[in-house]
């Protein structure tokens, strides 16, 4: 019924955790798929003493690190045999009724759910609850989060997708491996370190309905290593570049996002200095030229008044 990729890179000190909580679901019948991308801590010799458990169909260890964990992705996809795909990242853990509660809501729904998600915790290195992920959503209101929800694909993007990833972890969602088509790993999405997963989601739930279990059934491990933290300029100036990219797929959807791409736009000028103008990387973040002219305009006016005199 459904195939559980799960992409390893050094995350050993979390490793037999992640699979304790994988073999010991309440629900059983599922296939597990094994790919380490080159790991250096040790992982590698923690995967072995599972490599021969029953449930685990594919062992693979990458002679080279692939660069991107979404490459990971279509991989085990690729390999996958379910009709359903549980991408469980090798940092984390869950509950384990996890599965049991969502294939209930799955088969409640006459399999019309393309996709079912619950609620997470973040955790810390030492599994420390630090808070739920209800904050994550707060600014949207209501906020629907705090119950069960079921929505058609097309309004979750509209109303919340279209926002933010409000699928934040991948570990907490199932969804039908028929809504991957091969054309979602695009060149664009294989080069994203940092957006990639909001990229696929927003392309499989278009034709499909989401459903949400509110119960915390999954933890989602924060720590020094996690790719969303976007501490240098750099990293800050990528993480927007790769939403510019999703940005421009949902204006071809003809989704409004007029409040969403001011954003973007503002904080990408804050990022520069005013020499930038002339660099042709400022501009790449353009998602509407109409847009974007009227906010370099007005950089431009507001870089002049901060001269003195």
């Amino acid at each position: 019924m459904i195939s559980i990729i799960i992409p390893i890179y050094n995350h050993a000190a979390f490793l037999k955790q992640r699979l304790e909580s994988i073999f010991n679901q309440t629900y059983q019948n599922f296939e597990v798929i094994l790919l380490d991308d080159t790991s250096t801590d040790g992982s590698v010799a923690i995967l072995r003493e599972y490599a021969n458990h029953p449930k685990v169909s594919h062992f693979i260890v990458n002679e080279k690190n692939s660069g991107s964990p979404f490459k990971q992705w279509k991989r085990g996809m690729d390999l996958a045999k379910g009709e359903y795909i549980w991408i469980a990242e090798s940092d984390d853990y869950c509950e384990v009724e996890f599965l049991e509660k969502v294939f209930q809501c799955i088969e409640m729904s006459g399999k019309k759910f393309g996709i079912v998600y619950t609620q997470s915790i973040d955790v810390d290195e030492n599994g420390k609850q630090l808070y739920n992920r209800l904050s994550y959503t707060s600014n949207f209101e209501p906020n629907i989060w705090e119950f069960d929800f079921t929505l058609s694909g097309k309004e979750f993007v509209a109303k919340y997708l279209k926002t933010k990833n409000v699928l934040p972890n991948a570990s907490a969602v199932v969804f039908k491996r028929s809504l991957v088509k091969d054309s979602i790993f695009s060149t664009k999405m294989l080069n994203m370190k940092m957006c990639g997963d909001w990229w696929f989601w927003f392309q499989i739930v278009q034709n499909t309905n989401v459903g949400f279990l509110a119960q915390n059934l999954n933890y989602f491990r924060i720590h020094s290593s996690v790719t969303r933290f976007h501490k240098s300029t750099d990293l800050k100036k990528q993480r927007l570049f790769e939403e510019s990219l999703i940005r421009k797929e949902l204006s071809e959807m003809a989704i409004f996002q007029q409040m969403e791409k001011k954003k973007i736009y503002q904080s990408w000028f804050e990022l520069h200095v005013f020499t930038d103008l002339l660099n042709r990387n400022f501009y790449r973040v353009v998602i509407d030229k109409r847009d974007y002219l009227s906010f370099v305009i007005s950089f431009i006016k507001n870089k002049i008044k901060a001269f003195p005199v």
